[in-house]
């Protein structure tokens, strides 16, 4: 079967994706991640990928960059659980150490040994799309706006509300798009772990 010139079958295929189709990113070739600028609504955060061959994975981490004061964890956790029970792909996590949160998703390699360009782009997106969703909740009940008990509901609340909304416009590509969504912003939070 010849190699078809689309597929991604290492880091520096993937560098060369995102170097083709113009994405803003910081290359960090020690660990082999790449660190995206996303924005969409209130998310304002860094989407970074890893690409992880010896565990036949390429990681997407989001970050939310909202920090969650010692107070609120219990909370924290409790919305955590159930918006991950709710949502079709689970990827909600909290970092207690850095008491931040991110929403993580895996794209594995195996069996082929390769992703597609269309699979990075959907992964991305996906990935936004899922914390920009979540963020406005997550943040009210920090604020103590809101009970975690309510996080599910709330939620869907947010995404009707936003579905009646025109969409902003994206300035930038997704990987292995011309054009696509979200618009990257200077990087304003460090990577997330």
């Amino acid at each position: 079967m010849a190699m078809d010139q689309s597929q991604i079958t290492s880091y520096a295929s993937l560098l060369a994706l995102l170097e083709r189709d113009g994405v803003m990113h910081l290359n960090h070739a020690v660990d082999q991640t790449v660190q995206i600028p996303t924005q969409r609504g209130q998310l304002d955060g860094i989407l970074l990928i890893r690409w992880q061959e010896a565990d036949g994975v390429v990681q997407f981490i989001q970050s939310l960059p909202v920090p969650v004061p010692e107070d609120k964890i219990p909370a924290m956790e409790s919305a955590i659980a159930r918006l991950n029970h709710a949502l079709a792909l689970p990827g909600l996590d909290l970092n207690h150490e850095y008491r931040s949160l991110v929403y993580r998703q895996t794209l594995p390699l195996f069996p082929r040994g390769y992703v597609m360009p269309d699979e990075l782009q959907a992964m991305f997106r996906l990935c936004v799309k899922t914390a920009s969703d979540v963020l406005p909740t997550l943040v009210r009940i920090i604020r103590g706006e809101s009970q975690a008990v309510n996080a599910v509901a709330e939620v869907q609340r947010d995404m009707t509300q936003a579905a009646e909304t025109p969409p902003l416009t994206a300035s930038a590509p997704a990987p292995g798009s011309a054009s696509a969504e979200p618009a990257p912003a200077a990087p304003t939070a460090p990577a997330p772990s």
